[in-house]
C-alpha cells in the first residue's frame, strides 16, 4: 500500500514525537541515579536536535526566520557542550547558555503550541507533543538554573548542605553530579508551584527565574489544554452533524427511488 506525501509527513512527525518524549523521560530518569551523569549532556543534545528538526519549517516565505531558528538551536547545543568542557573555574561559560536555551526553548515552546493546534484530531501523536513540551519546559529550567547556580554560587540555598560547600571556591554542580540533580528537582517544583521549600532561591537573579518558571508552567497548561479542548470539541460537533445528516440523506435517496418506481 503506497502512502501519500501527507501521511509520510505524518508519520516522520509522529516518530520525532516519539523521540522526544522518550528522550525527556530518559534525562529526567537520570536525575534519580546522579551517579550516572553522563548521560544528561546527551539527551540535552537530542533533545536541542529533534526540536529543531520537529518545529523547523519549510516555507518559500519567511525563510530568513526559519533559518535564525535553526541558527539557535545549533546555538544552544553549542553553549551547552561549551559549558560542560570548560574548566570550572570558567564560572561566565554558563551565560551564552543560558540566554541561547530561554530564546530558544520559548521560541519553540511557542511554535509546539501552534503546531498541535492546528491538528486535525487529538491524536497520541498530539499528546505525546503537549507532555514532551511540558517536560522540556521543566528540564530546560532546571539547565538554567544549573548554569546560573555555576556562574553564582550562592543563587541557591541547598538547605540540606552547609553553608560552606555553598560559598566555596572550588563548588560547581558539575563536579558534584547530586546538586545538578536537586536543582533540576527545584525547577519541576517551580513549574508545578508545588513549593516543598527544600531549596530557595537567594539571589535576584535566581528568584526571577524560579518565578518566571513558576508562571510559564501553569501558561503552558492553559493554552495547550484551551487548544486540545477546542480541537476534541470541533471533531465532536463534526461527527455529530455528519451522523445527523447522514439518515436524511438516506431517506431522500428511498424517496427518490419510490418516486423513480411511481413514475416507470
Amino acid at each position: 500500500m503506497t502512502t501519500t506525501p501527507r501521511q509520510r509527513k505524518h508519520q516522520y512527525r509522529e516518530r520525532l514525537y516519539r523521540l522526544l518524549l522518550a528522550f525527556t523521560l530518559l534525562l529526567l530518569a537520570s536525575f534519580a541515579v546522579p551517579q550516572f551523569y553522563w548521560p544528561a549532556p546527551i539527551c540535552y543534545s537530542v533533545i536541542a536536535i529533534l526540536i529543531t528538526r520537529l518545529l523547523a519549517r519549510k516555507v518559500k516565505h519567511h525563510i530568513w526566520r526559519e533559518r535564525l531558528y535553526q541558527w539557535l538551536g545549533w546555538a544552544a547545543l553549542l553553549s551547552l557542550w561549551f559549558w560542560v568542557l570548560t574548566p570550572s573555574h570558567w564560572t561566565y561559560s554558563g551565560i551564552p547558555l543560558i540566554w541561547s536555551w530561554i530564546v530558544f526553548v520559548s521560541w519553540s515552546l511557542i511554535r509546539l503550541v501552534k503546531q498541535l493546534s492546528r491538528e486535525h484530531q487529538v491524536s497520541e501523536m498530539v499528546l505525546m507533543g503537549a507532555a514532551a513540551g511540558y517536560l522540556l519546559l521543566g528540564i530546560s529550567a532546571g539547565l538554567v538554573m544549573n548554569a546560573l547556580y555555576t556562574f553564582e554560587p550562592n543563587s541557591f540555598a541547598l538547605l540540606d548542605l552547609p553553608s560552606q560547600a555553598i560559598t566555596s571556591n572550588n563548588h560547581s554542580v558539575l563536579n558534584t553530579p547530586h546538586k545538578f540533580a536537586e536543582i533540576n528537582y527545584f525547577a519541576f517544583v517551580c513549574l508545578t508551584t508545588v513549593g516543598f521549600g527544600g531549596i530557595k532561591p537567594i539571589l535576584p537573579a535566581a528568584r526571577m527565574v524560579s518565578v518566571t518558571t513558576s508562571i510559564v508552567g501553569p501558561l503552558y497548561l492553559t493554552l495547550m489544554m484551551g487548544a486540545l479542548i477546542s480541537r476534541f470539541s470541533s471533531n465532536s460537533s463534526s461527527e455529530r452533524i455528519n451522523k445527523e445528516s447522514a439518515p436524511k440523506d438516506t431517506q431522500t435517496s428511498d424517496h427518490e427511488v419510490t418516486t423513480n418506481k411511481k413514475d416507470g
